[in-house]
């Protein structure tokens, strides 16, 4: 008599503008993959467009489904209970999915589930303490403690975008100013490029901007990486920034690691020495404590997805 096949998980990252889907192994292999377009009006559109995610990279080996939504999930329903990016209220999401996928279903972060990730099989991996930063469309942040995902008293915490980095700074949906998701996202790397191309338009930088597609940041992180100047002195700053929010954290919940995700990462140390040296100048007692390093996350777009499948297939065991 053969052993039953290990079972195998979907995991499912919605976001701003685009929603990726992955097919998981019981050993951590991605053997699928499918993205579509993030249905944002309604929650009934968008729960048919992760169950047509789920149908193209599913298999007869698929036991569970997990999805990392952009926003805050209530621990105890699963449901969403607020997304910024998303058009419609609260919502069942996690009883829905299920109704239409006809498998069980977990619902969290997705900041929470690239957390997840890095410490199962990324840069975290060894560490039972951690937290995770992703500049991305915002900024997420997931915190591992004790080899468990932080939730707090309703699925709500590690809420961190919304710390203050620099006072009188840039407005946040929030309605307060200098929120480190608003100084120091992906989305944060554009808005800067856009101003210095409007202060500069006959410099290098407002040309790439001319010339490139929608994402700013990603222009501007590849202008930096390629040694244009105006973009190496954004990418310092919001690196600053990053290493001021980092050091706060740091100082909160003792982590062992701090791992930084997101597009922007890929500048290396343009992004992140900045972030290491603030990082440093701002850890309380630094002498008196085992070095914490800042480290660059080891998944990069699949990180949500991945993890948003672990955490289906460790609810499972």
């Amino acid at each position: 008599m053969t052993a039953p096949q290990p079972a195998e998980a979907v995991g499912i990252d919605v976001g701003a503008t685009k929603t990726a889907a992955v097919r998981l192994t019981a050993d951590g292999e991605v053997s699928a993959r499918a993205r579509c377009a993030t249905p944002r009006r309604t929650a009934d559109d968008l729960v048919a467009a992760i169950a047509g995610l789920v149908a193209r990279v599913g298999g007869e080996r698929v036991a569970a489904v997990g999805v990392g939504l952009p926003g805050m999930v209530d621990a105890r329903t699963g449901a969403l209970a607020f997304a910024p990016g998303l058009e419609f209220a609260r919502a069942p999401l996690r009883e829905l999915i299920e109704e239409a996928v006809r498998l069980p279903v977990v619902t969290d972060n997705d900041a929470n589930a690239a957390a997840w990730a890095e410490y199962r099989l990324g840069a975290g991996r060894g560490h039972d303490h951690l937290v995770l930063v992703t500049l991305g469309t915002g900024l997420g942040c997931g915190v591992v403690v004790g080899g468990r995902l932080l939730h707090g008293a309703h699925g709500f915490a590690a809420e961190a975008s919304h710390l203050t980095v620099e006072p009188g700074g840039p407005l946040c949906e929030c309605g307060r100013l200098g929120c480190w998701g608003e100084a120091a996202s992906g989305a944060a790397i554009g808005r800067r490029g856009r101003q210095e191309a409007a202060a500069r338009p006959a410099s290098p930088l407002a040309r790439l901007l001319g010339e490139g597609g929608p994402d700013a940041g990603a222009v501007v992180t590849e202008a930096a990486s390629g040694g244009d100047e105006q973009a190496r002195a954004i990418l310092d700053r919001v690196g600053t920034l990053t290493g001021v929010g980092l050091a706060a954290l740091a100082n909160v919940f003792d982590p062992a690691v701090m791992i930084v995700g997101g597009g922007p990462v890929a500048a290396g140390d343009l992004l992140l020495a900045p972030a290491r040296a603030e990082f440093a100048r701002r850890l309380y007692a630094p002498g008196d404590r085992p070095p914490v390093p800042v480290l660059a996350a080891r998944f990069a777009g699949d990180a949500g997805a991945i993890g948003a499948a672990l955490l289906a297939i460790d609810c499972r065991r």
